[in-house]
């Protein structure tokens, strides 16, 4: 009678251990708001400009605030990476920001971050 329990106890582990793999993808993947918006949050707010490019951008800034699934679909029609829910882009000398609303980070850290990118700071956050 033991036997018969230990398979099920192991099945059972197993079946925990798969669905915690399956959500921890779909959190790196970004293509889920539920998980992968937090983290992206976590990852690329967290990193403050450098001096050099943390200040007002000199020009039109034009910023459009969105829900993040719409935020991701245009920061990713602008080369942004998929899991990103902020970008930023110059255009006709105009600085263009885009973050979402529903989004714990506030937005003085969005705005920062992203005209710190229209001021030439590059893509993967190099400091110095």
């Amino acid at each position: 009678m033991k036997t018969p329990v230990a398979i099920i106890l192991i099945a059972f582990a197993l079946v925990i251990v798969s669905t915690l793999a399956i959500m921890d993808n779909a959190c790196k993947s970004g293509r889920h708001g539920w998980c992968a918006a937090k983290s992206a949050v976590r990852d690329d707010i967290k990193f403050e400009p450098p001096e050099q490019y943390n200040h007002p951008y000199d020009g039109r800034v034009v910023e459009r605030v969105m829900p993040v699934a719409e935020a991701r679909a245009l920061c990713t029609s602008q080369g942004a990476l998929p899991r990103a829910v902020a970008c930023s882009w110059v255009s006709d000398g105009a600085c263009y920001l885009v973050w979402p609303s529903d989004e714990q980070a506030p937005v003085s850290a969005y705005r920062r971050h992203e005209i710190a990118h229209c001021n030439g700071w590059p893509s993967k956050h190099p400091h110095g």
